[in-house]
């Protein structure tokens, strides 16, 4: 297993202009979804902080932290996919193509975007119909009585962001530094 092939340093192979360009447009775009989704760490980390002291102080957290930390978690995860996806810093199950070279090397490459890609695609499919379910009724969270649409509309904008950085990471992969497609 492997985490990533490059550092932030490295760009990728082989673009011209126009690919340099749509490089800065994700990097730009991953940036303020990592933004989002290091505000809402910050924010996680001040609710369970909250919710343990007055657990200790007053013998229970306040209501719904439990449930504001799940959707903080929630928008955390996603909104930091785009960023992690484009620098390439994921985890990588690597055993086998380790050990393969040449085509088959970038097949086996291919074929784990084509897996990626499938399931972001799948996932957009369905969460845009519940998001857009839950933004009509106007559901809430059932303690904090937070709107729910808000918190699943960022989850599908980073995960679309996601598909795209997945796609242009398939036809022009970070300059390899041990670890070529």
């Amino acid at each position: 297993m492997s985490v990533g092939r490059a550092g932030p340093a490295a760009g990728p192979a082989h673009v011209g202009s126009v690919g340099a360009w749509i490089e800065r447009g994700l990097l730009l775009l991953s940036g303020v979804a990592a933004v989002l989704g290091a505000v809402a760490l910050a924010g996680l980390f001040v609710v369970v902080l909250v919710a343990v002291v007055m657990r200790y102080a007053w013998g229970r957290p306040y209501a719904g932290s439990e449930e504001l930390a799940g959707l903080l978690m929630t928008v955390a995860v996603f909104a930091l996919l785009p960023v992690t996806l484009l620098h390439e810093q994921h985890i990588r199950v690597s055993v086998v193509a380790d050990r393969l070279v040449g085509w088959r090397r970038r097949a086996t490459f291919l074929l784990g975007q084509a897996v990626l890609l499938a399931f972001i695609g799948a996932f957009l499919w369905q969460a845009w119909a519940i998001a857009a379910f839950t933004a009509q009724l106007k559901l809430l969270a059932e303690q904090s009585q937070l709107p729910l649409a808000p918190f699943l509309y960022v989850s599908l904008f980073a995960m679309g962001l996601a598909g795209l950085v997945a796609a242009w990471r398939t036809v022009a992969p970070r300059a390899p530094t041990g670890h070529a497609p």
